[in-house]
């Protein structure tokens, strides 16, 4: 069975920084893998239709609007935790999911920051990875627990 998973996490807690281009190279590792794993995950990532500091957009409404209708469209939401306290945009994409129903998988590479991840954000999350290579096994989980459940 195909599935849809949105790319979600922080970003623009990132722009001016050192870091600045983390959101869009944690998103190309995990194209990556699941490129050459799994062809029943199709990735959903907004830094490939949106970029901070870019001026793809007319208002920041526009992006919002359209991030919300990616994660309407997907099946599962995968979030990626660091900076999740400083990002209100992926706090709402993590929101919408729940109450939509849909799994939410997160996962955390530096374990120290669960600290950062409030009470109401972590019972709206199905499942969290922490540690090295925390997101090759979120997405691991996903397709072995929402993808390959035909087979």
């Amino acid at each position: 069975m195909k599935r849809n998973v949105y790319l979600a996490g922080a970003m623009s807690c990132y722009f001016n920084t050192d870091q600045h281009d983390y959101p869009k190279k944690w998103r190309g590792d995990a194209k990556e893998y699941v490129k050459n794993l799994y062809d029943g995950i199709t990735l959903i990532c907004p830094t490939d239709f949106y970029e901070i500091g870019k001026s793809y957009h007319k208002s920041e409404a526009e992006v919002m609007r359209f991030d919300l209708r990616m994660v309407r469209e997907s099946d599962i939401l995968l979030v990626n935790l660091k900076g999740l306290h400083t990002s209100i945009g992926t706090s709402d994409e993590i929101l919408y999911a729940f109450i939509s129903g849909k799994p939410v998988i997160g996962f955390l590479e530096d374990e120290s920051d669960t600290k950062n991840v409030h009470p109401w954000k972590a019972e709206q999350i199905d499942r969290i990875e922490t540690g090295k290579d925390a997101m090759k096994r979120a997405i691991d989980y996903i397709y072995g627990y929402y993808v390959d459940i035909d087979s």
